[in-house]
């Protein structure tokens, strides 16, 4: 795992950030934001609703042309490494009535093959994203999951971690809102 603070240059990121953040960026609800509905949940987590928004899907062959918007970012990490991008995503988190600093979403995987995940913030909150011991390996997955880090969204700041480590988001207790983007990809 790593974590790194100021990915972008200041001006770079503050575009993209008014964009995505802006009242004309289209979100889309979802009614689960980590599994399919009706999937299990393990103890201490769960399940809430969203809003995203897909950039771009390999395997859905979407290609948004909003993704014009993130090119910096993407640029950023091709340069790092070599990224042959699996699926791109915004996802929108908000303050849930009832939700505690405690509390988790759903531990998951994006994709159950070798990939790399991240996590990029787009705004300041307490919607920490929480990364657990286990490791996919195959089906059915562990009934029971140990936390080994959390990390709090700051502006500007992008988690790159192994897709098969477990992990999952938590909605803000004391912010409004969690803005991040989501990419998966293949190391080249």
């Amino acid at each position: 795992m790593l974590v790194i603070d100021d990915f972008l240059p200041e001006q770079q990121f503050k575009t993209m950030q008014s964009s995505l953040l802006g009242d004309n960026f289209p979100w889309y609800f979802v009614p689960t934001v980590s599994r399919p509905p009706g999937s299990y949940i393990p103890p201490g987590a769960t399940e809430t609703f969203g809003w995203f928004h897909n950039f771009y899907s390999k395997e859905d062959n979407i290609n948004s042309p909003t993704i014009e918007i993130i090119k910096p970012l993407l640029d950023g990490i091709q340069q790092r490494d070599n990224a042959d991008f699996i699926r791109i995503r915004a996802s929108l988190k908000t303050h849930l009535k009832g939700f505690t600093e405690n509390d988790y979403n759903l531990p998951h995987v994006d994709y159950d093959f070798p990939h790399m995940s991240v996590i990029y913030y787009l705004n300041e909150s307490d919607g920490d994203t929480w990364m657990f011991n286990e490791v996919f390996e195959s089906f059915p997955e562990p009934d029971e999951f140990t936390v080994a880090d959390r990390i709090t969204p700051k502006p500007n700041r992008l988690l790159v971690f192994n897709g098969l480590n477990y992990h999952t988001a938590s909605n803000p207790v004391n912010s409004n809102t969690r803005f991040i983007i989501n990419i998966n990809y293949i190391q080249g």
